[in-house]
């Protein structure tokens, strides 16, 4: 028998449950579109039952109704009795009657991360995240305050004999270990973690500083014990920060703990539990790559390396010495391998703070003493750029920092013209070393220590002065003028050779910016060089008029050279054409002045000839490159 004969009894049953179904369905479309009313503020929703949290379009459940036979709101719509029987045959599920209205089977969706929407119909401003940076700073600055009076307590305490030193300490502990088990317990509530995180933060801050200050302050701890149990203290706290994922808690814990460390401890034991905080973020830092705590963390040791080892006592040297390396060894080992994980940026600043403790002791102390421990760092900082596999940039900061080292060394180790003589050698060794890498940061290393030498040199060692008047100096200075003269020519050769083999000089106009300065200081080093062995030969006035005769007639021969290789050079050509006007300005400014006799005789016959000579020449090479093209 058909399911669709009235006289089966299961066909009644059935379609009496699809009515039921129908209704059922029509009631919960209801209740949806009372909701979505609800969270856009129709009046006279409020309070309705609904599902919280679920939300479909108001518009599209307000159209079920109406749409393709689909049941209203209480079941009109559909049969309206049990003798009206439903077609024979299969029926669709109740979820795919849906209308496409409502985009096919009826779905709900979550709207936690979603703004309501206005009375006006435009979305609703968000207050959240306003309100919770409110929170976020009330919270971190009423840890600060809190710091801060603890920090005043156990000052003033020892000041002024406040109670025990026992119980200085213990208030301490109690006071932080406090302010944790808070703050573990409020973390499990969701809308009070800011809260939480500040509470946590100024707990750890409050048992470390309590360690500084009894061990410092109270001495009731030998340094060693001290700094094991402040590790620990930062490690448990970073440990912590770790578990719920929070960088800010770690910053807090390390700040903290930082910023006000210097009212309690001095000198090499607060450099060394500054350390300790390093040391303790290192594990945190690379599981997490947290490159801003990092950062925080590397701030302290290289403040308060530089502050302690510039001020340090010659009988506190030794514990100095110690803290400054271990600064430097802290700062490159944890640089090592952040190199791989973290940005290049944040490890760059970690390289280039790692030395600075080292320099600033060093400076402080001067002499050989003071070399041999900046030599420790260029050795280190030379060995961290070797390692494989670091990133370029990060090597470039490490030979950077290594390079002020050595300076720094050089100056510190030597005096007057032996400096100047080393610092020379040092810009030439590695402008060769750049010409035969093909690489710049050699060159932009040896161009920077060429400068400052050229700058003393013309200052002190082969000064202006020497080549405008004729001076009263002994053989000593002379020997060593003519020795950096040489120097300056040689630098100057050699940084146009490594310029032009890394592809940075080229003969063309563009380049001039960095061709010229190095024209004009090799001719500065053949002037100086040519008048001060005319002085060596003959140190009187004679000598000097034959040097600037030489000097002229040098010039022209170098503009002609220029003029030669500038045919088809625009950028040569015209160099060799200022060089002459060059001369001839010297040959009428001041070798007409300065010079007598045959001396500037010489100076204007040679010159006159060689430029006779070369225009001959010069004009002849010009005629065959032209008819050649």
């Amino acid at each position: 028998m058909l399911l669709g004969m009235g006289t089966d009894p299961y066909a009644a049953m059935a379609a009496e449950l699809n009515l039921l179904s129908r209704r059922l369905d029509g009631l919960g479309a209801e209740l949806l579109r009372l909701r979505a009313a609800e969270r856009a503020g129709t009046p006279g929703t409020e309070g309705f039952p609904g599902a919280p949290g679920w939300s479909v379009p108001s518009a599209a459940v307000a159209a079920a109704p109406v749409a393709q036979g689909w049941p209203g709101p209480w079941g009109t719509g559909g049969p309206q009795n049990v003798s009206e029987k439903p077609p024979c045959g299969p029926q669709a599920p109740v979820n795919q009657q849906v209308p496409a209205a409502l985009g096919g089977p009826l779905r709900a969706s979550r709207t936690h991360s979603q703004a309501p929407a206005a009375p006006g119909g435009g979305p609703r401003a968000p207050r959240r995240r306003s309100q919770m940076s409110g929170a976020r700073v009330l919270a971190w600055t009423g840890g600060g305050v809190t710091l801060l009076g603890v920090v005043l307590l156990l000052a003033l305490a020892a000041s002024r004999d406040w109670f025990s030193p026992m119980g200085r300490v213990t208030s301490g502990v109690v006071l932080g270990a406090a302010l944790i088990g808070v703050a573990l317990r409020l973390h499990r509530r969701t809308d009070a973690r800011v809260g939480a995180l500040a509470l946590a933060g100024t707990g750890f801050a409050t048992l470390y500083l309590t360690v500084a200050a009894a061990t410092a302050r109270y001495e009731l701890l030998a340094p060693t014990p001290a700094l094991l149990l402040a590790l620990l203290v930062a490690a448990c706290g970073l440990g912590l920060a770790d578990r719920w994922r929070a960088q800010v808690l770690g910053g807090g814990v390390v700040v903290g703990a930082a910023a006000l460390a210097p009212v309690l401890a001095w000198g090499w034991l607060l450099v060394a539990l500054v350390l300790a905080l390093q040391l303790a973020t290192l594990p945190v830092v690379l599981r997490r790559r947290w490159p801003v705590l990092a950062l925080v963390a590397a701030a302290g040791p290289a403040v308060y390396g530089a502050a302690v080892g510039g001020l340090a006592d010659v009988a506190e040297r030794v514990p100095t010495v110690a803290v400054a390396i271990g600064a430097l060894v802290a700062g490159l080992a944890s640089a090592l391998p952040a190199a791989r994980l973290l940005p290049a940026g944040p490890v760059g600043a970690l390289v280039a703070a790692a030395p600075v403790a080292v320099l600033a002791t060093s400076a402080a102390w001067g002499g050989w003493d003071g070399a041999a421990l900046v030599a420790v760092a260029v050795v280190a900082l030379a060995a961290f750029a070797a390692v494989p596999g670091t990133p370029r940039a990060i090597r470039v900061v490490a030979v950077a920092a290594a390079a002020v080292g050595l300076f720094q060394a050089t100056f510190l180790a030597l005096e007057g013209s032996t400096a100047t003589v080393v610092l020379f050698g040092q810009a030439i060794v590695a402008t060769v070393l750049a010409a035969q890498l093909r690489a710049r940061l050699p060159l932009a290393i040896g161009t920077t220590y060429g400068a400052i030498a050229v700058l003393i040199a013309l200052g002190r060692d082969a000064p202006l002065e020497r080549l405008v008047r004729h001076p009263a100096f002994a053989g000593g200075p002379l020997l060593v003028g003519t020795a950096v003269s040489a120097l300056v020519l040689v630098f100057a050769v050699a940084a146009l050779v490594a310029g032009v083999r890394i592809g940075l000089v080229r003969p063309d106009p563009a380049s001039a910016p960095l061709w010229v300065p190095a024209g004009v200081v090799g001719l500065y080093g053949v002037t100086s060089l040519v008048v001060t062995l005319a002085l060596l030969v003959s140190d009187d006035r004679g000598g000097f008029t034959a040097g600037h005769a030489l000097v002229t007639v040098s010039w022209t021969v170098v503009a002609l050279v220029l003029l030669a290789r500038g045919i088809r050079r625009p950028a040569l050509r015209i160099a060799g054409m200022v060089l002459v006007g060059s001369a001839v300005a010297k040959l009428v400014l001041f070798d007409l002045v300065a010079l007598d006799g045959l001396a500037r005789v010489a100076a204007f016959l040679g010159a006159g000839l060689v430029l006779l000579a070369a225009g001959t020449r010069y004009a002849r090479l010009v005629a065959e490159a032209e008819a050649a093209e």
